[in-house]
């Protein structure tokens, strides 16, 4: 007579998965999904290197006296927009101009309205005044809109 444990064996493990991707499917999806990384990529450095001009002028900003904001402001929008459009404009025009494409109207009123003042006639100004005309410059670099 046998034993009936003699009847009983090992137990057999499963070969483990396979970690490849076993339908076409999941290799659509990688590659899809590369692509849009690439895309992603490219688009990051794109924009990058469009506002390049505005990193400079920022950097320039930090040592510039009150009297060059108008230059440094006005050499910022010929990187971007066609001279005949830019190059011309002064007093009030270049106010509206600066205010139109910052979408704030921060020119319109002191101490952004006397930026060409300070730049022509070397008008003295308060430090809070200075600090704010340089707040208003640097806004104005870093949130222009370009509207051809």
């Amino acid at each position: 007579m046998t034993a009936p444990l003699d009847k009983l064996h090992d137990f057999y493990q499963p070969s483990p998965p396979a970690w490849t991707p076993q339908t076409i499917g999941w290799y659509v999806v990688f590659v899809l999904f590369g692509l849009l990384i690439v895309w992603l990529i490219f688009r990051t450095v794109r924009h990058w290197m469009r506002n390049r001009y505005r990193r400079e002028a920022l950097r320039e900003l930090a040592a510039t006296s009150p009297d060059q904001f108008s230059t440094l402001l006005k050499r910022t929008a010929l990187a971007v927009w066609p001279r005949e459009r830019v190059a011309s404009l002064n007093g009030k025009a270049w106010l509206t101009f600066l205010s139109e494409t910052a979408a704030d109207g921060a020119f319109h009123h002191a101490p952004g309205s006397l930026i060409e003042d300070i730049a022509l006639r070397s008008t003295l100004l308060s430090a809070a005044d200075e600090q704010t005309l340089r707040q208003l410059t640097a806004n104005w670099i870093r949130r222009h809109r370009v509207q051809t």
